[in-house]
């Protein structure tokens, strides 16, 4: 595997030990809301093409990153108390966030209690494949999110491969993520959540201004299609001039051509 350059610096690194927890420095007490309520440091780990599209033809991220990116992914989930993605991300790109081989002995370090991320999927009406490779692990280790639309009958079936937690809906009658946000932290013990999209969640959580980082594998291709989302979707064209989200720069790394970035939302 090559190494990584730091743009406008001469120093490498191996992308094994890019991002390590003590370097990614997330606070373990959470963000505050109001209320006196707290939610977990939320950051988002997204790849894409040149021109923003992280789909190609097989509807799935297939093709974009290479072996590097896959290593940064699972660096990230290895800092991580919970990896979140929303229903379509479930189906069209399986989530297994459970900690490698590789990286046990680092994981056990520094989350002694929890040897894997708690994988979650939030759906509203629950109709996810339950052939899903996700499903494969023990049920203590798997959160699915449901909205009040999901039937009694979904939530039964699901609740044989998971742990089931009900949401009420918001005022745009969705999962209301920010009580998801409040029991994440009660309940789950959630500190740092890792959001792996998709587009239309990302957007939720930006939105709010419930988003601390972003980490982003810009990879040296174009897709070209009109029909492949982006890494961001909301309704209409986006917020408005007087609302754009900004970002800070942090780090940049450069292996051959493709960049792996790192933002900090500015709050």
């Amino acid at each position: 595997m090559q190494q990584l350059f730091p743009v406008n610096s001469n120093s490498q690194i191996e992308p094994y030990n890019l991002y390590g927890v003590p370097d990614l420095d997330f606070p373990s007490e959470g963000v505050a809301l109001k209320h006196g309520e707290r939610r977990p440091y939320i950051y988002f780990n997204l790849v894409s093409s040149v021109d923003g599209k992280i789909t190609t033809q097989t509807d799935n991220a297939e093709g974009l990153g290479t072996r590097t990116d896959r290593t940064v992914m699972r660096r990230l989930r290895l800092a991580s108390d919970a990896v979140l993605v929303g229903a379509s991300t479930f189906r069209r790109d399986p989530i297994v966030p459970d900690t490698r081989p590789e990286f046990v002995t680092e994981r056990h370090r520094y989350f002694p209690d929890a040897p894997h991320p708690l994988g979650m999927v939030l759906s509203s009406q629950g109709d996810l494949p339950l052939d899903n490779k996700f499903f494969q692990a023990p049920s203590s280790r798997r959160i699915v999110w449901l909205g009040p639309q999901a039937t009694l009958e979904t939530e039964q079936k699901l609740s044989a491969h998971a742990r089931v937690l009900r949401l009420a809906e918001d005022t745009a009658q969705k999962p209301d993520l920010r009580q998801l946000l409040v029991r994440a932290y009660q309940e789950l013990g959630i500190r740092r959540l890792l959001v792996e999209g998709g587009p239309t969640l990302n957007y939720s959580f930006i939105a709010q201004g419930w988003a601390d980082e972003l980490f982003w594998t810009l990879a040296p291709k174009i897709v070209g299609g009109s029909q492949n989302p982006s890494l961001v979707e909301g309704p209409g064209k986006g917020f408005d001039l007087t609302d754009l989200k900004k970002l800070q720069l942090v780090s940049i790394y450069a292996e051959a051509s493709e960049l792996f970035m790192r933002y900090k939302f500015k709050q």
